[in-house]
C-alpha cells in the first residue's frame, strides 16, 4: 500500500496494535521534565538546556491528518475497546499512533536556536479535536472516516455503521509558544551570527538522542519558572 504524502514527510511514528498507557500519565511525565531542566536564553544556552520561545518555520509545514490544519508538528491517537474489565466495561486500546514533527526554528528575546526533529523526539500537546463514534457512518466524522480508510482501517460493523472508537489530535503551530528541551551545541550555519570577522557563522542546535531525546510541549506547566534571570518574560499572558 502507498502511504499518503502526509505520512512520507519528516519524522514518522506509526503503531498498530500496540499495548495500551495512560497518555495523560505520558503528557505529564514529558512536562515534569522539562520544567525540571535548567532554563537559559538562547544566547546563555550550554549543555542539556531548556529554552521557551515562538515557534519559527524553517521550511514546508505539515498537514494535520484529521483537520488539515498547516502546523510544525501533530500527534494523532485512535483507540478502539479491548478487554472487558474487571468492572464490566471494556479497556481501551491504543490502534493507532501517527506523530511527525519538521525541524523548526525557537526564538526568544535573546536569539533564535533550530531545533532538530531528526533524532528521538518526545512530544506533549494539548489534543484540541477529539470526538467517539457511533453510530451511521460517516456522519460527523468524515476526516476521521478517511484517514482511517488511507491506512487500510476497517471502521465500519456487518451493518454499515461506525465501529466504537475515540481519537483525538493536537498540534503545534508556526508562531505557538513552546518549550523544549535537549543537549546543545553550536554548528556552522549561514544563517547564524559569528563571534568575530574571521569566526564561521554558528547557530545553536537542541538534538535529541537515545541516551536524551529531544523534549517538546506547548503546556504551560513545561514552562516552570518562565522568568529568566534577568526577570523578564517570554508569555505576556503567564502570571504565575
Amino acid at each position: 500500500m502507498e502511504l499518503p504524502p502526509y505520512i512520507a514527510l519528516g519524522v514518522l511514528t506509526l503503531v498498530l496494535a500496540v499495548a495500551n498507557y495512560l497518555l495523560p500519565s505520558r503528557r505529564k511525565r514529558i512536562n515534569r521534565a522539562l520544567a525540571s531542566k535548567p532554563r537559559a536564553l538562547v544566547r546563555d544556552a550550554h549543555g542539556s538546556v531548556r529554552l521557551i520561545g515562538r515557534i519559527r518555520r524553517s521550511g514546508d509545514l505539515l498537514r494535520a491528518p484529521l483537520s488539515g490544519r498547516p502546523c510544525i508538528a501533530y500527534e494523532v491517537l485512535v483507540d478502539e475497546p479491548g478487554l472487558v474489565s474487571r468492572r464490566g466495561g471494556a479497556e481501551w486500546r491504543r490502534m493507532v499512533e501517527l506523530r511527525e514533527a519538521q525541524s523548526f526554528f525557537v526564538a526568544d528575546e535573546s536569539g533564535e536556536a533550530r531545533i532538530d526533529t531528526s533524532g528521538p523526539f518526545l512530544m506533549s500537546v494539548d489534543y484540541d479535536r477529539s470526538g467517539k463514534t457511533e453510530g451511521k457512518y460517516p456522519g460527523k466524522h468524515q476526516d476521521l472516516a478517511s484517514f482511517l480508510t488511507s491506512i487500510d482501517v476497517v471502521s465500519t460493523d456487518w451493518f454499515g455503521e461506525w465501529i466504537s472508537f475515540r481519537y483525538a489530535e493536537g498540534v503545534l503551530e508556526d508562531g505557538e509558544l513552546v518549550t523544549v528541551s535537549a543537549d546543545s551545541v553550536l554548528e556552522v550555519d549561514s544563517g547564524g551570527e559569528r563571534a568575530g570577522p574571521r569566526s564561521p557563522p554558528q547557530r545553536l542546535v537542541l538534538r535529541g538522542t537515545e541516551a536524551l531525546p529531544l523534549l517538546i510541549s506547548d503546556a504551560r506547566e513545561a514552562r516552570g519558572s518562565t522568568r529568566d534571570v534577568r526577570g523578564s518574560d517570554p508569555d505576556p499572558d503567564n502570571h504565575d
